[in-house]
């Protein structure tokens, strides 16, 4: 996401493959059981648009690497995302969902998406959510879910939900805009975006009934969309409005959505990337996840839904010596019993889709991601 890449993950292929198999891996339903403190799971947002053959290879590969979790995008057709559950459910992986809010697929029909530009998808806004549409979406899942035993560690609800590129309610224009300060609001903006979160928390609460309607769920845990932590500069250039997750949580504050929710999602690039300080980088990331399981985030712990560090596409990187060293700070801050608790499971964005971000590169993996699955809280209590 960051050093310019974020765009690139949104505007991915968009050629979405069905497919469908039955079955899942018959193992016992173990939705959200707890893995040792600070587990590292791999993110694999577009896994639904693989074909069937390429999405067992992915999770074959992340289980056999020593990761126990993937986080996985709900995506159209959901039959191909449904195959992609249980796919993972075979390979013996638990599973983080996130569900989009601004695709289209739970928007009032026939009102019109922000335009598409060629940096961006069309997207809609979070104010353009049909709650109905929601609601029967979100039963279907869990329904595939319980009928299929799908081991879900967790829901989230959107992604990004603070910038442009995943929320339609915010504008795009020739030069973006970082918003700090409630005051630089302009009215138009800030209209539709205060509706957008009066709505995002109804489908929060529609979720939590949902999950709470079924007792084999229980210990799903529902999240809050992870927050865009995007550089200002990207920002700016890209023509994208961008408001500071700091202000997203004084509205989580005054929609009670912290009090709906289990765990607080949160992304974390900008203290990974080549351009910060080494000497603070310990620092960017102690300051970034303050809040998590403290009273000002209602006492729920976070999931870092997406970390991860960029490399140039062509780079091999078989050692990757560089990128273990940016992320190793955040890696000893999971590592310690007490930062674990608050932050008990963090998930690396990408395996191979994405390639500047991918472990998975030039056909091997490379050393990070022994560097991540050995610091596994798995791995580390076996």
């Amino acid at each position: 996401m960051s050093d310019g890449n974020h765009m690139q993950r949104g505007i991915l292929p968009l050629l979405a493959i069905a497919f469908c198999f039955a079955g899942s891996g018959g193992l016992a339903l173990a939705n959200g059981a707890e893995d040792s403190a600070g587990t590292i799971g791999i993110v694999t947002a577009n896994v639904a648009w693989e074909s069937p053959t390429d999405a067992r290879a992915t999770f074959a590969e992340i289980a056999g690497a020593g990761f126990s979790s993937v986080r996985i995008g709900l995506k159209n057709p959901v039959t191909s995302t449904y195959a992609a559950l249980a796919a993972a459910n075979e390979a013996g992986l638990r599973i983080l969902i996130t569900f989009p809010l601004v695709d289209g697929s739970v928007s009032i029909a026939g009102t019109p998406p922000r335009a598409a530009t060629k940096r961006f998808f069309n997207a809609f806004g979070l104010s353009q959510i049909d709650l109905l549409r929601f609601e029967r979406r979100v039963d279907d899942l869990l329904d595939f879910v319980e009928s299929n035993r799908i081991p879900l560690l967790g829901l989230e609800l959107g992604n990004e939900i603070n910038w442009s590129g995943y929320n339609g309610d915010l504008p795009l224009r020739q030069t973006g805009e970082v918003i700090f300060d409630r005051a630089a609001f302009a009215p138009d903006v800030a209209a539709r975006f205060d509706a957008g979160m009066v709505r995002y928390r109804q489908v929060l609460e529609i979720a939590r009934a949902s999950l709470a309607a079924r007792p084999t769920l229980a210990n799903v845990k529902l999240l809050s969309a992870g927050l865009a932590d995007i550089n200002s500069a990207f920002i700016r250039q890209s023509g994208a409005t961008y408001i500071a997750p700091t202000l997203v949580y004084d509205d989580y504050v005054r929609q009670h959505v912290f009090a709906l929710t289990d765990a607080v999602g949160i992304h974390l690039y900008e203290p990974l990337r080549r351009a910060s300080q080494k000497i603070a980088r310990p620092g960017m990331i102690e300051t970034q996840l303050a809040d998590c399981g403290q009273q000002a985030f209602a006492n729920r712990p976070c999931w870092i839904t997406e970390f991860g560090s960029a490399l140039p596409e062509t780079d091999c990187a078989i050692e990757d010596d560089g990128r273990i060293a940016l992320v190793r700070p955040l890696l000893d801050y999971l590592a310690a019993p007490d930062r674990a608790q608050r932050v008990p499971y963090a998930f690396y964005y990408d395996w191979d889709a994405d390639k500047s971000f991918a472990l998975n590169r030039c056909g091997s993996p490379t050393a990070l991601v022994d560097a991540l699955s050995g610091a596994n809280g798995d791995n580390r209590q076996h």
